[in-house]
């Protein structure tokens, strides 16, 4: 089953979910490395760093309108939880899940950008670079690219991260 983009009306709603699943999304892939060894374990590691530099970057919108979150706690616990849910998954079915899926977080994240005040724009923009580093990676991953890693460096490496 292909994940299915969310359509939100409204951009408090959307920035909340966005950035609680950064932070549940982190504690995901931190603790799913825990299933794998070498690239998987590596990959893996790395995009939890891809998803608490998202968050971490889009935290000052959060901050600028007041939005409260849930308890980052409870939010890291669901992310491990989703994460024991697939340990069955082999590393190839993991990447090939990325492939699949990863583009609805994208028109998500496009929708929440035209939800956008134009002064928020740029902090949203994150958001959608950092889920198409993921892809990205999953699609040369998936091709047995060995510098598949790449694309999420040059997103920590290079973004400008407003």
């Amino acid at each position: 089953m292909v994940l299915k983009a969310r359509i939100y009306k409204d951009y408090k709603t959307a920035l909340i979910m966005s950035y609680e699943e950064e932070i549940s999304g982190e504690a995901y892939f931190a603790h799913a490395s825990s299933f794998f060894t070498g690239r998987g374990r590596d990959a893996l590691l790395l995009l939890a760093q891809v998803e608490a530099a998202t968050a971490a970057a889009i935290y000052p919108l959060l901050e600028r309108y007041g939005f409260a979150t849930t308890n980052p706690d409870e939010l890291r616990a669901s992310g491990r939880a989703e994460a024991d849910l697939k340990s069955g998954l082999s590393w190839t079915e993991t990447v090939a899940e990325m492939v699949t899926d990863y583009p609805a977080y994208v028109e998500e994240f496009e929708n929440l950008e035209r939800l956008a005040p134009e002064r928020d724009r740029k902090f949203v923009d994150v958001l959608i670079k950092h889920e198409i580093a993921a892809i990205e990676f999953a699609k040369l991953e998936a091709a047995g690219d060995q510098n598949s890693f790449a694309p999420l460096n040059t997103f920590l490496n290079t973004n400008d991260m407003v």
